[in-house]
């Protein structure tokens, strides 16, 4: 049997390479549930691209016919694990059931056994023929019913929920992770256009079928938004958990002090709302309800104490830098800690100690009574 190698190919080949190598990095970057599953996506997407680029290799009819089995593997698994990352990713993994995760693999192994099988029926593909474009053989399929079940109620629908979920939970980050949502969004969307296309008939790559390639290119801008903005480490369900529930009130500012975030401690303290804060400087939300008089910035960032101007709530304040991949710093975390009961405690106490120990101890780390041993044994 001759072979060909059309220009596609190389396409395919560089494709199912970066795959695998954005798969290793993903192996490196988490060894999380979320982590694997994003592997996982990697592996299936590595698996269709060099599926196409060996099917297209061959120029007979059962050689390109059977090697859409193993196109459909890559197909069937990378749009499942990408279903299944996304729920993750967004935190709702109390979604996946046993009835709900037996529901979700039911077409999937269908289609699977379809294709494993195609030989034996029309189901999948109704028929089957090569036809010569541009000096190539190309396949050309006539679909089945099989085949239009699994592209709506699998591939596509299983693509679109997953990027949906992506886009949402992204757009729930702060504004300082703007860049990530643009990332995520642009990925998610990016392969559905050109499947689409394809399976309506559009000649999009000398009639050989392109979307892996758009999958992996959004997968690369996955990977770039999981190094730039640490995508598996930092989820927004942990932001979710933490950020908004979290009894400390925190700030999210940009380089330039202004505010991108704050959660519901911290409005609840100003009494304000989110939307109005965003965008503000620091140093003006700071000025117009705090008496800042014991803060100051050291080295571009907040320390200090604030004293709340209506009710004299103390609060300790701090900074955590916000640092990217580059390691440039992104912005900070202001974090504000009450300590008015602590430091009405220590004042107490020193009152009644009478003097000067306790002067200035206002951290329960930093006190130290010297107090004499007791023998258990002594009695009065």
């Amino acid at each position: 049997m001759d072979f060909q190698f059309p220009a596609i190919n190389y396409l395919f080949m560089v494709a199912g390479i970066t795959a695998c190598v954005l798969a290793v990095i993903s192996v490196n970057q988490s060894k999380s549930t979320l982590g694997r599953l994003w592997t996982a996506v990697m592996v299936s997407f590595a698996i269709w691209a060099f599926g196409e680029m060996i099917a297209n290799m061959g120029t007979t009819l059962a050689w390109q016919l059977g090697f859409q089995r193993l196109v459909y593997l890559g197909v069937v698994c990378a749009v499942t694990s990408w279903l299944l990352f996304a729920i993750h990713y967004a935190g709702q993994e109390r979604w996946l059931s046993r009835s709900v995760l037996s529901l979700i693999f039911v077409i999937p192994v269908c289609s699977l056994v379809m294709t494993a099988t195609l030989d034996m029926h029309s189901l999948f593909y109704s028929g089957a023929d090569l036809v010569e474009r541009d000096g190539y053989l190309v396949l050309q399929l006539e679909y089945g019913v099989g085949f239009w079940v699994q592209i709506f109620a699998c591939s596509y629908l299983y693509t679109l929920t997953g990027s949906l979920l992506l886009i949402t939970a992204s757009m729930h980050r702060p504004r300082i992770y703007r860049g990530q949502s643009v990332l995520i969004s642009t990925a998610a969307l990016m392969p559905f256009i050109p499947n689409v296309l394809y399976v309506a008939g559009v000649d999009l790559a000398g009639g050989f079928d392109p979307t892996s390639i758009f999958f992996v290119v959004g997968a690369l801008l996955v990977t770039l938004a999981m190094q730039q903005y640490q995508f598996l480490t930092l989820t927004p369900m942990a932001r979710e958990l933490v950020f908004e529930n979290i009894n400390i009130a925190v700030i999210t500012a940009s380089m330039d002090d202004r505010i991108s975030d704050a959660n519901p401690a911290f409005i609840d303290i100003v009494k304000s709302d989110r939307s109005s804060l965003i965008g503000l400087s620091l140093a003006d939300v700071f000025r117009d309800s705090f008496d800042g008089r014991a803060l100051s910035m050291e080295t571009d960032r907040w320390q200090g104490r604030l004293t709340k101007k209506s009710d004299g709530r103390l609060f300790d304040v701090s900074c955590i830098p916000i640092i990217g991949f580059r390691k440039n710093k992104l912005g900070y975390l202001v974090l504000m800690n009450d300590v008015t009961l602590v430091q009405k405690a220590l004042d107490e106490i020193n009152r009644l100690a009478g003097g000067d120990l306790l002067r200035d101890k206002w951290q329960r780390s930093e006190l130290q009574l010297d107090l004499p041993e007791i023998d258990p044994n002594e009695r009065n």
